[in-house]
């Protein structure tokens, strides 16, 4: 440890003598590493997988019942009929499954109170238990059957009546009495891959969950993607909304084994069957069963800004590692006496890479400190760019540890052909040089 620390006293000795050179270095490299953190950062957040140990298990259903004639290459639309939601859940395959889909409201404790926008989650039991959605009070519905109680995010609880502790309490939703059944607790998934639709993922949790049959009951229509294969009135969701082809709800199962994802599949298949034997959905059979993590990739809906930022900032850090990696031979071979009178010493090409790594050290230091700064105004600015991904702008442990381990790597590569050069070139011929 001793000699390891007079290793570090040489190099920063060795900054003193020639600052501006190795401010530049430190400067070049600090900029391409926080350039490329700030856009790593919203890539890494946007493409990983909220429930990494469940993505596989979580399904998307997709099928062609819809009212069309003979059509063999058509895709099956984005969001079910109410009736094609039920057909799919006529079956105990699933270990849980999930009709729903988001609207938008009003929200007061009473008729004197100004009311609040929010964004309301209408869905099924299933939701909660599949997306692991905390509770920090009370309970979720206890079936699928209609009912005035809705269930509130912590922060809206908050915002309404100045705690969570709120069940049983009264609330005002478009000018409904409704009844607080349960309160969540801080929950954000991110992406929220359970609404891909519209690019619904890079959004916010909702702010109030409601049962779907009271969704359907009140008329409540999708604020985000709704579809009419026929001539269904919308504005009768109650009833028409669920026998005719009005198609807004998203629809999940989840599946935990192969065997029960073949069943499922195998039941998709009898259903178009029977249905085309009743002389209903003549098209093609166009099934698909959509993993979570690959929803947004089927639906298309993944940034093609990120994308070509991440080309783009990649290209620019190494385009600064070989300026950096310039600059430092330059150091270095200004200070090629020092290595040579060093290495006629005595000194071991083994000793003189250790001090090269304590140069290495340094630099990752510094490095890392200005790469983090710029890497902070860098996701500063594209949260004003882009304020629809801010909430993906943010650091987390493994992304931190994968930067700093990235940092030291650079740093390393910067140095070591220049100290390689300089421990492992002929004596005689540095001495005299």
């Amino acid at each position: 440890m001793e000699q390891f620390i007079y290793y570090l006293k040489v190099s920063l000795m060795g900054i003193k003598r020639a600052p501006l050179p190795y401010a530049l270095t430190i400067f070049i490299l600090s900029l391409g590493l926080g350039v490329f953190f700030a856009n790593a950062t919203f890539y890494y957040q946007l493409n990983s997988d909220p429930l990494p140990h469940k993505s596989d298990k979580l399904f998307f259903p997709m099928t062609l019942m819809v009212p069309w004639g003979e059509c063999t290459d058509c895709i099956p639309p984005r969001v079910l009929s109410y009736s094609n939601v039920q057909k799919l859940s006529q079956t105990d395959i699933p270990s849980a499954k999930a009709g729903m889909y988001s609207s938008d409201g009003y929200l007061r404790l009473d008729s004197n109170q100004m009311p609040t926008p929010v964004s309301i989650r209408i869905t099924q039991p299933d939701f909660f238990s599949m997306f692991e959605v905390p509770l920090l009070h009370g309970s979720v519905w206890a079936d699928d059957k209609a009912r005035f109680e809705l269930i509130l995010s912590k922060q809206t609880a908050e915002k309404m009546f100045g705690r969570t502790d709120v069940v049983g309490e009264k609330i005002l939703l478009d000018d409904r009495h409704f009844t607080v059944v349960g309160v969540l607790d801080d929950w954000q998934m991110l992406p929220r891959l359970y609404d891909a639709n519209n690019r619904r993922y890079l959004s916010e949790a909702d702010q109030l969950y409601m049962p779907l049959e009271t969704g359907y009951d009140l008329n409540y229509l999708s604020n985000t993607q709704s579809s009419t294969f026929d001539d269904t009135d919308w504005r009768q969701l109650a009833t028409q909304g669920r026998t005719g082809a009005f198609h807004q709800l998203q629809f999940w199962v989840q599946l935990d084994t192969e065997t029960q994802q073949q069943a499922y599949r195998q039941f998709m298949d009898n259903l178009i069957a029977d249905e085309q034997k009743a002389g209903r959905h003549p098209a093609t059979p166009n099934n698909q069963l959509v993993p979570m993590y690959d929803i947004v990739r089927y639906f298309g809906g993944e940034s093609a800004d990120i994308k070509a930022f991440a080309l783009v900032t990649l290209l620019f850090l190494v385009v600064c590692l070989f300026n950096a990696s310039h600059l430092s031979l330059n150091r270095y071979i200004t200070n090629q006496y020092e290595f040579s009178l060093r290495r006629a010493l005595g000194a071991s090409r083994s000793q003189l890479q250790q001090q090269m790594l304590a140069d290495v050290l340094l630099m990752a230091i510094f490095c890392s400190v200005g790469g983090l700064l710029t890497a902070w105004g860098g996701v500063t600015l594209l949260n004003l760019l882009w304020p629809e991904n801010s909430q993906f702008g943010r650091w987390d442990l493994t992304l931190l540890t994968l930067l700093l381990v990235l940092t030291f790597c650079l740093s390393y590569l910067v140095t070591l052909y220049p100290s390689l050069r300089a421990s492992f070139g002929a004596l005689n011929q540095q001495l005299k040089e």
